[in-house]
């Protein structure tokens, strides 16, 4: 799995400093200071999964995002 402690590696500069919602928790919190992983998620839309680039607020958040995802997958 691709993941980053560093989100300036996949943000550009201008948008590492500005403010993100977590798709796990839903928290507030500055992209820099967040984990970028490659991630699966559904589009809700669609219902269809995909993989992209996402930004969580913790290792915590992600480790708790990805498994409920993988039954999606199956």
């Amino acid at each position: 799995m691709l993941h980053s402690l560093r989100p300036s590696q996949f943000v550009p500069e201008r948008l590492v400093w500005t403010r993100s919602k977590c798709p796990e928790c839903d928290r507030q919190f500055v992209i820099a200071a967040g984990f970028m992983s490659l991630a699966h998620y559904c589009e809700l839309e669609t219902g269809e999964i995909k993989q992209g680039l996402m930004c969580f607020c913790s290792t915590s958040c992600l480790l708790h995002w990805q498994p409920s995802m993988l039954g999606l997958m199956h």
